[in-house]
């Protein structure tokens, strides 16, 4: 199949000199939706605008589909007609209907092929009935809809997402990012979506980039990523997670709260002293000499304050 993006030693300096982009190596492939997980000041968009052909790179090649991805002092309009960019805040049209706002990105053809166009980007993104309303008249996860709709009237082979989720309350968030990358997949483009958000990013992606400081620093299935992290900042951002002392070694090793079982006669033991209501469950909080902070696991129960409990692993440690 190829790679669809082929990004080699890329670096992105601030103004200050520090970069925001560093050295940065990966690819993937056609039709993949990949996801760039990091903290605010990660470098991350700036990673994405560097994609997108909006920002200029120090060093080191992009390439997509073979061709050569530069930025403004190359570029007169700078961005690429196979390329899009969709922003958190949709930058929907006001005064256009969903459809004109559809049509507006392909006036270039002719009308009954743009009106063919349009039509089958609002059943793709199931806004058949909303084709005559305005923005506002939209909920959330319409509008939503909508701007990838706008991403695909001129059938692109990237689309790149800027923390497309972040404006959605919880409620919605969970179905509406399920909806839209299923729309993505189906119109089978590349997808690359940024996030500071680890359940955005585990639960859409076929692999999860982890950036620190403009670096790469681990990229994998989100099963893999997540039971497998490359090192603590890694585990860490993806959840929770416990660093316990292995009965007979010095080191602590990484566990997850869901890898805890309590077990009277368990291989660690410890006191209960805290319970949180998280809805489905407590998060527990147990204080044993195997770890320097509280162990935290999961119970349907609240338990006893003071209660002296023994647990053990359920699998095997997150490395």
């Amino acid at each position: 199949m190829g790679a669809a993006i082929k990004v080699s030693g890329v670096s992105k300096l601030y103004e200050s000199g520090v970069k925001a982009i560093n050295k940065i190596s990966f690819n993937i492939k056609k039709g993949e939706v990949v996801s760039i997980l990091g903290e605010s000041g990660s470098g991350k968009s700036t990673l994405l605008r560097l994609l997108a052909g909006l920002e200029d790179a120090e060093e080191g090649t992009i390439l997509i589909g073979g061709q050569q991805i530069t930025g403004p002092s190359d570029n007169l309009v700078p961005g690429y007609d196979f390329i899009t960019l969709v922003f958190q805040d949709f930058k929907l049209q006001r005064f256009k209907t969903t459809a004109e706002s559809i049509a507006s990105e392909i006036y270039f053809l002719p009308l009954e092929e743009r009106n063919q166009r349009v039509g089958e980007l609002l059943d793709l993104c199931r806004l058949g009935d909303k084709a005559d309303s305005y923005p506002h008249e939209l909920s959330g996860g319409q509008q939503q809809r909508l701007a990838i709709a706008i991403a695909l009237a001129g059938e692109p082979e990237v689309v790149l997402m800027d923390e497309p989720f972040s404006n959605l309350d919880f409620r919605l968030k969970e179905i509406i990012r399920q909806e839209v990358v299923d729309i993505l997949r189906k119109a089978g483009v590349t997808v690359v979506m940024v996030s500071h958000d680890h359940t955005d990013a585990l639960s859409v992606a076929d692999r999860v980039m982890v950036v620190r400081s403009g670096q790469k620093i681990q990229m994998a299935t989100p099963e893999h990523l997540y039971h497998h992290p490359k090192n603590e900042y890694a585990a860490n951002f993806l959840g929770p997670i416990n660093y316990i002392k292995l009965n007979g070694t010095s080191s602590e090793t990484g566990v997850r709260p869901e890898q805890i079982i309590l077990n009277g006669a368990g291989a660690y033991s410890g006191v209960v002293i805290r319970n949180v209501f998280q809805g489905m469950f407590y998060h527990v909080y147990i204080h044993s000499d195997m770890a320097e902070k509280d162990v935290l696991i999961y119970s349907k129960e609240r338990m006893e304050e003071g209660t002296k409990v023994g647990f053990e692993f359920l699998g095997y440690p997150t490395k």
